[in-house]
Parts: C-alpha cells; sequence; structure tokens
C-alpha cells in the first residue's frame, strides 16, 4: 500500500468516526424546547418591569403637583455604584484642549462680557481675574486633601 492510498484511506476513517461522535453529541444534548420558551418569557417579564412595586412614602417637596411627582420619581431612583462616589471626578487644566479650551494664559476663555460686550484682557484686573478662574488648582487641593487626611 502506498502512502499516498494510506492517507486516503486514514482520512475516510477519520470522517466517519467524526461524523458518529457529532450525531452521537448532538443526540444527548436534547433541548426541552418548553423550558427554553418558558425562561424567555420570564426574562421578558424581567425586562418590561425591571423595578419591583414596592410603597414609598411619597414627600411633600413642593405644591406643585406634576413637580412634586417628578422629584418623588427621582428621590426613588436608586443610585448607580458608579454614581454615588465623586471623588473620582477630576479635571485638570492639561485636560481643557480635549474639551475644546486652551489651557494657557496667552488665549482667555472668552472675549465678550455677560451682556456681550467686548472685555479688554490687557486690563490688569480682568487679566487677574481670567488667571484666576483658569489656573490649574490640583496642587492646591491634594494639599488640601493630604493635610485633612494626617488630621
Amino acid at each position: 500500500m502506498g502512502s499516498k492510498s494510506f492517507v486516503k484511506l486514514l482520512r475516510k476513517i477519520i470522517r466517519e468516526e467524526v461524523q458518529t461522535a457529532v450525531r452521537q453529541v448532538l443526540t444527548e444534548q436534547k433541548t426541552n424546547h418548553k423550558q427554553v420558551i418558558e425562561h424567555g418569557m420570564n426574562l421578558s417579564h424581567v425586562t418590561e418591569n425591571p423595578m419591583p412595586n414596592r410603597p414609598v412614602a411619597k414627600k411633600q417637596f413642593t405644591k406643585n403637583s406634576m413637580l412634586n411627582d417628578l422629584l418623588n420619581e427621582t428621590a426613588a431612583t436608586p443610585v448607580s455604584q458608579d454614581m454615588s462616589d465623586w471623588s473620582s471626578m477630576n479635571f485638570k487644566a492639561e485636560m481643557a484642549e480635549a474639551f475644546g479650551q486652551s489651557a494657557g494664559p496667552t488665549q482667555p476663555l472668552t472675549a465678550t462680557g455677560i451682556n456681550g460686550e467686548t472685555v479688554n484682557m490687557n486690563n490688569e484686573a480682568v487679566s487677574a481675574t481670567v488667571n484666576a478662574m483658569t489656573k490649574d488648582y490640583s496642587a492646591l487641593m491634594k494639599a488640601i486633601d493630604k493635610k485633612k487626611s494626617k488630621s
């Protein structure tokens, strides 16, 4: 027997064995379709009514009934885990460019005042105010936090 005929015979035997093994596994894994459908229906009920109906005492926040209803709904909404801790929220001057602002003191955030009038950036008081508002206070805040943790 030549090597080519041996390889063909070996492939044929392997193919037959794999087919019988696959058939056997498929017949063993019979799915109970009624259970699958029931499970899917139970999941659909969960998605339709995600919050269980539990009695919540309504508070009187305001005299306006519509606003009071909205405030009660908002107060009853659970806070997600990631939103309950605001300590991870930080903004540094280096991040200003990502928000379309310039972090440098040479380019102010605005060139117009609150009423639309132009602001003279050559005025030292205006310049000092703008610099104070756009200054990176992260090092100061870290020092305050460090001092708080020591005491």
